[in-house]
């Protein structure tokens, strides 16, 4: 894999903004998160170059194929410019056309000088072609015109004025129409905030919201959210009550876990295993919601436990839940649990927004491999809920295949499991089916998410 902190083509890292934009999203191109990259190579970076850094990155990850099209109108070796000369065009045309707060004189002078440390003798290129689109800004500022065209499929002017590729656009054309398309797209370009769900001991949320530096709104579904009015309020562990443990940042959509843990007015789970648990989020929101329970938190991941290790005692719920590392395909479970979730992997395209690399990191074939790896994993949970408990599945995709399609076959073949009744009167609007809720970021305001909710006769 591609080490950012390298050397290459005379070039090196330095705390530049600019540069290290580049070296995360060369890396992020050969498949790390750049919010890794980025937290390794910004260390050194003001917070003032770190919001600069990150805004060029993402600016270049959310339009990534839109900046292509107009960057190969300018070349005449269109798709064979060399793939760091390209990089470093993504970067100088984002800040031109989609960070208003940059100079154009200050981007074109700073690319090109990026583009005379990293790839020599290029640099004029890549100072000519930014010239052009600073020229042509106040005629042409977004749309390509040549995409205006009727002889350009729909599907194809989708793609790449949205930037997401053919084959995503495709498939959601094909289940939800092109209007709702339209507009799934152009909500995964947009910023997202950071969620707030507030631990038992922050109080009601209004109070709460009034102790925050800045404008907070309660959340539509989930009781205990608190939505910053604005995408960049500072780092969460900034904010009053972090450091007591007031507070954890989880999307809207991940919390209605604890809404769907048990029958509205009924007790909650004593027992449940969290059997994907990453870095706990779905464990820390059932421990919130029920003051009773206790937690095992399963993944294969010592990193991932790391941080739900850390998180536990910063939110103090740590004599509540035990830590397992392991794979729940080869785990021995004892039917003995009243709640399992299975937080299962899956392609994520409901987390665009947070994550746009994954645009171009997934591929058509994704979502067959991930549904069959679903299905064993809902089947491995199943294993542990006991007669009359309750099993949780949940993805942060929008697919069919990764959706209803897993809900029908894992019931297909477990006649002793059927759709939850008695769920909460007040999510049916977000009901996809018998026990099925899907959200959109359209539509909800939230993250992309499927959850399948069954009870086991007994």
């Amino acid at each position: 894999m591609y080490e950012p902190t390298a050397k290459f083509q005379g070039g090196s890292l330095s705390p530049n903004p600019r540069r290290v934009a580049l070296g995360v999203l060369r890396a992020s191109a050969e498949g790390a998160r750049p919010e890794d990259v980025m937290a390794r190579l910004g260390v050194m970076l003001s917070r003032r170059d770190m919001a600069l850094a990150s805004a060029i990155v993402y600016a270049c990850l959310r339009h990534q194929s839109r900046l292509d099209f107009l960057i190969d109108g300018k070349l005449s070796s269109g798709s064979g410019t060399p793939k760091a000369v390209r990089v470093i065009l993504r970067m100088g045309l984002a800040q031109i056309l989609l960070l208003d707060r940059i100079g154009h004189h200050a981007a074109v002078n700073e690319t090109t000088a990026l583009g005379k440390s990293f790839t020599p003798g290029r640099e004029g290129l890549i100072n000519a072609v930014l010239r052009a689109f600073v020229r042509d800004k106040e005629s042409d500022p977004f749309w390509p015109r040549e995409l205006d065209g009727e002889d350009t499929p729909e599907i194809s002017r989708l793609a790449t004025f949205y930037s997401y590729p053919e084959w995503m656009v495709a498939k959601f054309a094909s289940e939800w129409g092109v209007r709702e398309t339209r507009a799934f797209l152009a909500a995964g370009n947009q910023p997202a905030s950071a969620t707030m769900r507030l631990s038992p001991g922050a109080g009601g949320r209004e109070a709460f919201a009034g102790r925050l530096p800045f404008q907070a709104t309660p959340t539509s579904w989930a009781p205990r959210g608190l939505r910053p009015d604005a995408v960049a309020a500072g780092r969460p562990d900034s904010w009053p009550g972090y450091g007591e443990g007031l507070f954890s940042i989880q999307d809207e959509a991940s919390q209605l876990v604890a809404m769907l843990a048990a029958p509205p007015g009924k007790p909650g789970p004593r027992r449940f295993l969290d059997c994907c648990a990453g870095v706990g989020g779905k464990s820390f929101a059932l421990l919130g919601a029920f003051p009773e329970a206790r937690a095992a938190a399963l993944d294969n991941s010592r990193l991932r436990l790391e941080e739900l290790y850390a998180e536990a005692g910063r939110l103090k719920v740590f004599d509540r839940v035990k830590i397992l590392q392991g794979d729940i395909l080869d785990a021995s479970l004892d039917p003995s649990w009243d709640l399992a979730v299975a937080d299962a992997p899956c392609t994520g395209l409901g987390v665009i927004r947070r994550h746009p690399d994954i645009k171009w990191k997934r591929l058509p074939e994704d979502v067959a491999r991930l549904r069959d790896f679903q299905r064993s994993i809902l089947e491995a949970a199943a294993r542990a809920v006991r007669p009359g408990g309750r099993l949780i599945y949940s993805v942060c995709t929008v697919t069919r295949e990764e959706g209803p399609d897993v809900c029908a076959s894992f019931l297909s073949s477990r006649p002793d499991f059927r759709p939850a009744e008695g769920l909460p009167p007040e999510l049916e609007p977000l009901m996809a089916g018998p026990g099925q809720y899907r959200t959109v970021t359209h539509r909800h305001n939230m993250d992309g998410f499927f959850y399948g909710v069954f009870d086991r006769e007994g």
